[in-house]
């Protein structure tokens, strides 16, 4: 496949190898394709892989977005292309590794990136998309691996604020664990108190749990994965053993409807917004929607 431009997406001020990756990528890209158009681009802000992506796709005809980071600006990028995606545009999407977990690409990548980028191979894969309130605004994000609520945004939230070692996160991990509060959501129109609620097309997050049976990116069905509110050592115990063993969702489905009953956080990959109070909260999947360098 010939793009019209791979444009290279990095945060400089990343404490990951962003940037050092991103700037060997255009390397190996310009020896590999000498006629090949590649752009290095830097963000400056929260959102701004988001706004780059999106632009990009309007004002090219065949573009390839790489992002150079974790899952959270992947997600950026994802959510820019799926918006352009939306207005008749066909944007491509790649990711190079930089982040902690790196969850979309542990459990997608298949081959080198340049390799697959000279051969023009790529995948179209499903993403989940949440529709709700915050701020008193309807939003639709999207999600190229998972979208948790309750102890998925309390974790992630700690970790964002904390410069990460094997033995920081740990720490955070734990503390996390003992001081999470439940979520109170009302689902099936019944509100009840959970330990954590997960909707994933992929079968591991955080590096070590398994969220569910082996699941398909492609298959156009996500699953749930329901923690309801329990003893903390239980939980610990329950999260230890989804590590050693695949943990069972509690349903396989296209569409997940929940209210929350207070301001309520989600992450979707490594995106954390508040959703308002006393709102519906709709997920659904958009089969085979992106097309991506995996």
């Amino acid at each position: 496949m010939n793009y019209t431009v791979i444009a290279i997406i990095y945060n400089p001020n990343s404490t990951g190898d962003g940037e050092k990756l991103a700037k060997g990528l255009a390397s190996a890209l310009r020896t590999t394709l000498p006629h090949q158009k590649v752009q290095l681009m830097t963000t400056d802000h929260a959102g701004h892989g988001e706004e780059i992506a999106y632009d990009i796709a309007k004002q090219s005809k065949q573009p390839l977005i790489i992002s150079a980071s974790g899952d959270g600006g992947y997600n950026d990028v994802v959510n820019g292309a799926m918006r352009a995606l939306h207005e008749g545009f066909q944007p491509t999407t790649g990711l190079l590794p930089a982040g902690n977990a790196n969850d979309h690409y542990r459990n997608l990548h298949t081959a080198d990136i340049v390799e697959q980028i000279a051969r023009g191979t790529t995948q179209k894969i499903d993403v989940l998309r949440l529709q709700g309130v915050s701020k008193g605004q309807s939003i639709t994000r999207y999600a190229h691996s998972y979208i948790g609520f309750g102890l998925t945004p309390t974790v992630g939230k700690a970790l964002n604020k904390t410069k990460l070692t094997p033995i920081t996160e740990l720490f955070t991990v734990a503390r996390s664990l003992f001081s999470a509060r439940p979520v109170r959501l009302i689902i099936d129109g019944t509100a009840q108190d959970y330990d954590s609620i997960v909707c994933s097309n992929i079968d591991q997050m955080s590096k070590y749990l398994n969220i569910s049976t082996p699941s398909s990116t492609t298959d156009g069905i996500f699953e749930v994965t329901i923690f309801k509110r329990q003893h903390k050592l239980r939980l610990i115990a329950q999260l230890l053993k989804s590590t050693l063993i695949n943990a069972q969702e509690d349903r396989q489905t296209r569409s997940f409807s929940l209210t929350t009953t207070r301001q309520t956080l989600v992450q979707m990959d490594g995106e954390i917004v508040a959703l308002d109070a006393h709102t519906k909260i709709d997920i659904t999947i958009e089969r085979q929607a992106l097309n991506c360098v995996v």
